[in-house]
């Protein structure tokens, strides 16, 4: 954690860390000798493996992990939620609640605040029970400014004013406030004439910046709240001055897969390096929306490992509890604890308590480690067998114990290895996947025109994301898990994924698509040095192309997908496997 003069978040954070303790790069291939993972670890208890464990936590003091990612829950009392969430939320190890302190509820009447109403009184009893919170306050009141997101001088500072007595009203149980709520979704932030968008925000920060600051220099003020991590929406609030009262940027990375997740924040962390700040990232909303919670859970491993890496600070799961309208987000649905809150209770518990994940080479660029502390491990990639030594016990993406601490299973669901370890890498009939080694070196990106020539594609931040795109179409884009074509069949502008073989082989290519039944469908292709193997048009649902080739050093596999005829309809998902022949497994839609 980057420390900031302007604020002491970093001593609420390590308040959290003991809470919570209560309760590097790619190779061209493997080498398959053994490769040291940790250092001599410091004192902990062994993990002892067992039929349904959940490993103890580092002892480590707090203060020895200072930067260390911090977990956290999403809770609705202000939307009725009841206090027994507060134990559901104990069960997991959690300590940190996003909620609310609405506008409305404080200030009832205009110019009158009390806090006399039942969301009120749950958060004092959350306080009580040595839970701390970061408050969402939405600056939209129907008394100011007609219930827009206030923009007026008179309403910002009355805003202000009430955020500081939310302060004033619960103060050290609050780490954070994050003004507003995905502010570059819908549309908040139109305003009358004369009010310029980020020049409205910033002045709203600045007003809250001034009110609460003096008397409150421990609460950090997260600002830019956006849908997904929208580098490309706060860059403009950023030129606007807004780093200037903030101690973090606050973004709800949601996602199928987590893969994509290091490339984006590296995005948004070089783009606010670039104006001289060092804020904080603060992913106040993370999840992964599949009814498939297995896969959650896995993927929720990948996120809270791969963001602990890009020095994100305080991450949230939403949500602790099953909404209606987001059925495959809650920890909890009813009384049943699902997989992924094990996983959380699994991270927060035994990883994150050690220190920060630093990515580890192990030698082979389709095995991806990275470690917490000086002894434990988080593992994934292609199918394959490791032989380990030293490890003391080895878990799944659950916290569960796994049989064998020596020869050790992997896929792209991670598994947790606890000690001071060696690795040494296995084979695997997998070559390559489009979606794990998504921005690595195995593969490049590209546009290709009606003529056949290519342009290589930049990563570039949008409204609500940072994507691959091209200097010749902007419609053109493509991401971890898929992207869109330009133009239409008269004159395509088509997305590629190249491999270029390091040595001889023969393989299989497979790959997936799937798409809406939205416009005329899709052209997608295999081809190898140019030359197309197999192909379809995909019109709707889901498809799978397959095709043997053999390949010799630096012959180029291409993955092509173009318009079809028509213009319009044309997003996809896609991924993409290359399989040694004779090993060829499965390959499904992202």
């Amino acid at each position: 954690m980057m420390a900031r003069p302007v604020a002491n978040s970093a001593l609420m954070l390590c308040t959290l860390m003991a809470l919570a303790a209560c309760g590097g790069g790619d190779s061209a291939g493997s080498t398959n000798e053994p490769v040291q993972i940790g250092a001599t670890p410091t004192p902990s208890p062994t993990p002892t493996p067992s039929p349904t464990p959940t490993p103890p936590a580092s002892t480590a003091p707090a203060q020895t992990a200072t930067g260390q990612m911090v977990l956290g829950v999403q809770t609705h009392f202000s939307q009725g939620w009841g206090l027994d969430s507060l134990d559901k939320s104990d069960d997991i190890g959690t300590r940190l609640l996003r909620d609310e302190m609405p506008w409305s509820f404080g200030e009832e009447t205009k110019g009158a605040i009390a806090f006399t109403d039942a969301t009120a009184q749950k958060l004092d009893s959350t306080c009580d029970r040595g839970f701390q919170l970061i408050l969402t306050q939405i600056p939209t009141h129907d008394a100011y400014d007609g219930g827009s997101f206030a923009y007026t001088p008179e309403a910002q500072s009355a805003f202000a004013k009430y955020v500081k007595a939310v302060a004033d009203r619960w103060g050290d149980c609050i780490v954070a406030f994050e003004i507003g709520n995905e502010i570059n979704g819908g549309n908040q932030l139109s305003f009358p004439s004369g009010y310029d968008p980020d020049e409205t925000v910033v002045a709203l920060m600045k007003a809250v910046h001034d009110a609460v600051k003096p008397s409150h220099p421990g609460i950090a003020l997260l600002g830019g709240s956006t849908n997904m991590i929208g580098t490309g929406f706060q860059k403009n609030l950023f030129d606007a001055g807004m780093l200037k009262y903030v101690d973090g940027v606050a973004v709800h990375p949601y996602s199928r897969h987590a893969d994509g997740l290091p490339l984006e924040l590296a995005k948004l962390r070089s783009t606010i390096e670039s104006y001289g700040s060092d804020a904080e990232i603060w992913a106040t909303e993370f999840g992964h929306d599949t009814p498939d919670f297995a896969e959650a859970a896995a993927q929720t491993l990948k996120s809270v490992t791969l963001m602990s890496a890009a020095d994100v600070d305080v991450a949230v799961w939403y949500a602790l509890l099953e909404e209606q309208w987001y059925p495959n987000f809650g920890l909890y649905s009813g009384g049943t604890k699902r997989p992924i809150a094990h996983t959380i209770d699994f991270a927060q518990r035994s990883l994150l308590t050690r220190g920060r994940a630093e990515q580890v080479d192990v030698g082979d660029d389709m095995v991806f480690a990275y470690r917490f502390g000086t002894d434990a491990t988080v593992v994934w990639g292609a199918p394959q067998t490791l032989s380990v030594s030293g490890a003391t016990a080895v878990y799944d993406y659950k916290g569960q114990a796994l049989s064998s601490s020596t020869s050790v299973e992997i896929s792209p669901r991670p598994v947790v290895i606890m000690g001071d370890i060696a690795i040494r890498t296995g084979s695997s009939g997998m070559v390559a996947d489009t979606v794990m080694q998504y921005g690595r070196d195995a593969w490049q990106y590209f546009a290709r025109n009606a003529d056949g020539a290519y342009d290589e594609l930049g990563y570039r931040s949008r409204w609500y994301d940072s994507l691959f795109m091209s200097d010749w179409d902007g419609t053109l884009a493509l991401k971890a898990t898929g992207g869109v074509p330009a133009r239409t069949g008269a004159d395509p502008m088509r997305v590629v994924w190249r491999y270029t073989a390091p040595k001889a082989m023969q393989v299989t290519a497979m790959s997936c698509f799937a798409k809406s039944s939205n416009g005329d469908g899709i052209d997608v292709s295999i081809s190898r040095n140019g030359s197309v193997s197999t192909s379809e048009i995909v019109s709707s649902g889901e498809r799978t192309l397959r095709t043997d080739l053999s390949l010799s050093e630096g012959d180029r596999v291409e993955f092509i997908v173009g318009p079809n005829q028509t213009y319009g309809g044309d997003d996809f998902s896609f991924r993409g496997r290359i399989y040694l022949q004779g090993q060829a497994g499965s390959v499904a839609c992202p």
